[in-house]
């Protein structure tokens, strides 16, 4: 299936509570295993959250930042 991803990247140290936001278009259909491929070797536990219209939201953190991937078939 493809999806577009908007990616969030949420650093709180920075002072500028604005994420920094990529767009990207995937072909995939496993999400679960696209997101822990995306962080790995690092540290992960995710929460994810199935929206009615069909859209998946992954909500992270790594360290200092914090990421939400939406993900909209």
């Amino acid at each position: 299936m493809e999806y577009e991803l908007i990616r969030e990247i949420i650093n709180p140290c920075a002072g500028d509570r604005r994420p920094e936001v990529l767009v990207s278009d995937v072909e995939n259909g496993d999400l679960d295993t696209y997101v822990r491929n995306l962080f790995a070797g690092q540290e992960i536990s995710f929460t994810k959250i199935e929206k009615p219209s069909g859209s998946v939201v992954y909500e992270l953190a790594t360290g200092e930042l914090k990421h939400r991937l939406t993900f909209t078939p």
